[in-house]
């Protein structure tokens, strides 16, 4: 069990990583992208320098952003409504998020498969993307990759709630 727990570690802490390293990818290219196209306006248009794509390398990089938070926070990532589950004894609160960690599973299965398919897909008819015109498989893959993570930090994580009991609790935590 220990070796799977630091699994699960390693595996959050690297999706924290990707997701660090997407936002800040966003905000330099929004940074960057507004200030060429404040100097484009200042002067008149003599400078002409723009970021090609900013649109859709923001909205990539948002997907891998989001892929990844879910990935390495699946634990916390339930919302407790204090009124169904303050009367409840945490074995209950306990299995119930075992049970949501097992279908937070079965979604990212679902998700790299589908995301899989697509890289295929784009592979296989050179899907590309509308402005940079890059293949769209990479896109995808790293996408399935995300979905593969969270499937397996969620399977890891329920493992050990139905094993051990214990659970991030947000209202012990009063997060």
């Amino acid at each position: 069990m220990a070796f799977l727990i630091k699994l699960s570690n390693s595996i959050s802490r690297l999706c924290q990583f990707i997701g660090g390293i997407s936002l800040i990818i966003i905000v330099l290219v929004t940074i960057i992208d507004v200030v060429t196209r404040y100097v484009f306006k200042l002067t008149g248009g003599e400078f002409g320098f723009t970021v090609k794509g900013s649109v859709e390398i923001v909205s990539y990089f948002m997907l891998f952003a989001l892929l990844a938070a879910f990935a390495a926070f699946v634990e916390r990532s339930q919302i407790i409504v204090d009124v169904f589950t303050q009367k409840m004894p945490q074995s209950i609160k306990g299995y119930l998020m075992g049970t949501f960690m097992i279908g937070f599973f079965l979604v990212g299965i679902v998700f790299a498969w589908g995301l899989y398919e697509s890289a295929i897909d784009a592979l296989e008819h050179g899907n590309m993307t509308q402005d940079l015109r890059i293949s769209m498989m990479p896109i995808f893959l790293v996408s399935a990759f995300l979905s593969v993570l969270l499937a397996i930090r969620s399977l890891i994580e329920s493992i050990n709630i139905f094993k051990t009991g214990e659970f991030f609790d947000a209202e012990e935590t009063g997060a």
